[in-house]
């Protein structure tokens, strides 16, 4: 995860949920492979009952035939407003973020994940 932009500007760790945020990225694989990546943001609310994927975004992987190295495929997500709840009573409104990547369909052991940490979104 290279950065997350919010449109209200600083702090970094408190995000706007009526506004939306964007989380960009790149993933490095080997130029021979070809297929889908997949990059989804999950969200878990602690001590809240969210617990969900807020954004995806499906990339092509094209092989190359040039000599074997590695190929950078940059990402980006968008999670749209309204994805959270509107502040609750007694509701933290922190959340743990988590970006995971997929190759295929998940039929090979092709995955990694970023923890992201904590963000106040409200």
């Amino acid at each position: 995860m290279d950065y997350v932009s919010d449109p209200n500007g600083p702090p970094p760790s408190v995000l706007d949920a009526d506004e939306g945020f964007e989380i960009g990225g790149r993933v490095t694989l080997p130029n021979w492979l070809n297929g889908k990546g997949h990059v989804t943001i999950y969200a878990h609310e602690l001590g809240g009952p969210l617990n969900k994927e807020v954004g995806k975004e499906d990339f092509d992987i094209s092989a190359t035939n040039d000599e074997p190295k590695l190929k950078t495929y940059p990402w980006t997500v968008s999670v749209g407003g309204k994805v959270f709840p509107d502040p609750q009573p007694n509701a933290s409104q922190v959340y743990q973020l988590d970006a995971v990547f997929t190759y295929g369909e998940q039929s090979t052991d092709i995955a990694t994940f970023v923890d992201m940490g904590p963000y106040m979104i409200n």
